[in-house]
């Protein structure tokens, strides 16, 4: 087998691969059980797809690829991310992504845009229909598991409580919130949306009964572990799926289905002999959707049996959840609009919204049971693109998902055979049903790999791609074909190694800010920061361990010395990512452990508390934070006017109103501690102060 079969098949089954595992992956020993270790995953991949593509042409002479109707709408929108990362509030985390939520970045998308092109380059039609049936097999284990966490959650610890990002809200939810191997029900929910169309493909597809009999159960899976994930989002995508898909086969058949009506006869969109079994097994899974609905509802309505009695009688399956879940968004996506009318060009920078959005986010959030969480994401996909990558970056968007749509209806407008017809309307659906529950939401790493690679399908199956290559003449020499191989293997390996230090600093990470002995803490962070020194995050959270240890340390010198290096770490990390909130909070805890001790460093305190402020104009709990800040250096009169301000962003804030009356009458101002005072009893009658 020669160099060029073999790169081929490193880069057929690496896609096998990313399809069968990114979905199921997740790993309890990083600090963040899913997102990150599906897009390290993703990162992997597409650096062993883009080496093995690279070395084929070298090995040809000519760089081979595919073109494709999609490709000039998908460079545009690479262009507009690339100028939102220029002009980014915060370049880093454009580059990277929000630590905690990595898709999204420009390396991100660099990523998926590399897959793309590579499908389309190398994969045909039986290779394409072997990787959906990989992709249907790990959507199988997804549902299954899923499946099991309604009754019996699986991520529990001894005590029963859940363990893992966002603890508490899989404490409160997860019995009635399946959300598998996806983190989250509302993606679970999105990737068996868009999972559900390709599986409905093979009950034509196939020929065998058992393989009919095999899909029909697996999409009854599948729908059960959408409906245990009771998302409301999700449910829109569904429906928005099933009706694209119901208009898509219409249109797509309409002169047979027009033909059967005038003359009564059966046209040949299949053999005769296969319409009554097909019918027989769609047959087969709208009863069992319609049992599943019947006992478990959905996010909108009431249970028909109750089973686990998860729920009272009548209440809506997100009741638990908050019933201000959509005031709560429309305040988000207010603040986002803000954003955009601030920078409407470039917008405040791919994947900055964490940070942006404190800067103009609506005084009203903090009267919601939410008021002190921190949006690293718009919850709703279009509002993101439009805050963080401008004008420039919601258009490109909007043009990459509307060109499939019109290329998608083109294409059945032709005279096709009825499989890639039937695909391609299940291709569209699928990304119908994305893109109406991402108004809701926003991608993840999963549902984002179907989103870039599901076009490609479309454009493999019907064989809409033009064979290009670009001849590479500067090879002719044998000595320079074989230091280009070599170069080219080495940047390989430079990549892959670069993708497992990023886990492995992780990893470290993760240890270092989970452990209860700050020496090893400190070991474990200076790992993290020698494997990527570049992050932020690791050095704040050594300056912070640093710190600590310097608050412990008996001998002055050495005491001094820590103190020093601390700072070290957190001036990097704040010059790095100045807008980055919690790497100021890092740097202010490390700063009031230090004032403890050192009165000289309360007005640095102070200092980085109003920095912070700044930062967070109308949020009620940083802008406290500084007024306890301003009481712990002695300056109580500033501490009043900020504590009235307080007060101001949210009347029902009670510690506040606590510290306020404190503060009154530690300056001995009367008059002010009796309008408080008046006011602390209206707003919290039953409470004495």
């Amino acid at each position: 087998m020669n160099s060029s079969r073999v790169t081929e098949t490193i880069t057929e089954y690496t896609f096998y691969a990313l399809f069968f595992f990114v979905p199921l992956i997740w790993l309890p020993f990083t600090s963040e059980l899913f997102e990150f270790n599906k897009m390290i995953l993703v990162y992997f991949g597409a650096a062993i797809v883009l080496t093995s593509w690279l070395y084929k042409s070298i090995s040809e002479g000519k760089f081979i690829y595919k073109r494709t109707p999609l490709d000039i709408p998908i460079f545009l929108f690479l262009l507009a991310n690339i100028a939102a990362t220029v002009f980014s509030i915060d370049p880093h985390t454009s580059i990277f992504g929000y630590y905690s939520r990595f898709n999204g970045g420009l390396l991100s998308t660099i990523s998926y845009i590399t897959l793309y092109f590579a499908f389309v380059t190398f994969f045909d039609r039986e290779k394409l229909r072997r990787l959906l049936k990989i992709l249907l097999l790990s959507a199988s284990v997804v549902a299954a598991y899923g499946i099991l966490q309604h009754p019996t959650p699986l991520f529990r610890n001894p005590d029963g409580s859940f363990r893992g990002i966002d603890a508490g809200f899989w404490n409160q939810n997860a019995q009635a919130r399946a959300f598998s191997t996806l983190g989250h029900p509302n993606w679970l929910a999105a990737f068996m949306v868009m999972v559900i169309p390709i599986a409905s493909f093979f009950l034509v597809a196939l020929k065998q009964v058992w393989e009919r009999l095999l899909i029909s159960a697996a999409l009854i899976g599948y729908f059960l572990a959408f409906t245990f994930t009771y998302s409301r989002g999700g449910t829109v995508g569904f429906v928005s799926m099933i009706a694209v898909l119901t208009l898509g086969l219409l249109f797509a058949f309409r002169k047979e289905i027009w033909n059967y009506l005038r003359t009564k006869q059966v046209s040949k969109i299949t053999s005769y002999a296969q319409l009554p079994k097909i019918g027989f097994f769609l047959t087969l899974v709208v009863i069992g959707w319609l049992i599943i609905f019947y006992f478990f509802g959905n996010a909108f309505t009431s249970r028909g049996v109750n089973f686990a009695a998860i729920r009272a009688e009548g209440e809506t399956q997100l009741a638990a959840a908050g019933s201000e879940t959509g005031r709560i968004r429309l305040i988000v996506w207010k603040g986002g609009w803000e954003i955009f009318k601030d920078s409407p060009v470039f917008g405040s920078g791919l994947e900055t919204f964490a940070f942006s959005y404190y800067l103009f986010r609506p005084t009203e959030h903090n009267l919601t049971s939410e008021w002190d969480f921190l949006y690293n994401k718009a919850h709703n996909e279009f509002v993101n693109y439009l805050s963080t990558t401008g004008g420039l970056g919601i258009l490109t968007y909007l043009i990459l998902i509307i060109t499939p749509g019109v290329l998608v209806i083109t294409y059945l407008n032709q005279k096709h055979g009825y499989l890639q017809k039937i695909l391609t309307v299940l291709v569209l659906a699928g990304l119908a049903g994305y893109h109406a529950q991402n108004f809701f939401g926003f991608s993840v790493v999963p549902i984002a790999l179907l989103f870039y690679l599901l076009p490609a399908f479309f454009f493999v199956d019907s064989q809409l791609t033009k064979v290009s290559d670009l001849p590479l003449r500067f090879l002719r020499s044998k000595k320079v074909l074989i230091a280009t191989k070599t170069g080219i293997a080495i940047i390989g390996i430079l990549l892959m190694v670069g993708v497992i230090s990023m886990w492995l600093a992780d990893f470290y990470y993760t240890q270092g800010t989970s452990g209860s002995n700050d020496l090893e803490n400190y070991n474990e962070l200076k790992l993290a920061i020698t494997l990527r020194p570049d992050e932020p995050i690791y050095k704040a959270a050594l300056g912070l361990t640093t710190m600590s240890l310097a608050i412990h340390e008996t001998n002055d010198q050495k005491k001094q010395e820590k103190i020093t290096e601390s700072f070290s770490y957190l001036n990097t990390a704040i010059a790095t990512s100045p807008a980055n909130i919690s790497v100021w909070r890092h740097r202010l805890q490390a700063l009031y452990e230090l004032a403890t001790e050192k009165n000289e460093y309360k007005l640095q305190v102070v200092k980085t508390a109003k920095i912070m402020s700044e930062l967070a104009p109308t949020e009620a709990q940083i802008q406290y934070n500084l007024a306890s800040m301003q009481v712990f250096a002695g300056d109580l009169t500033s501490a009043q006017e900020q504590l009235e301000k307080v007060v101001n962003l949210k009347f029902n804030y009670k510690g506040a109103w606590e510290l306020l009356l404190q503060v009154d009458s530690q300056l001995g101002d009367k008059k002010s501690q009796n309008k408080h005072l008046q006011k602390f009893k209206e707003y919290f009658p039953d409470e004495d102060f």
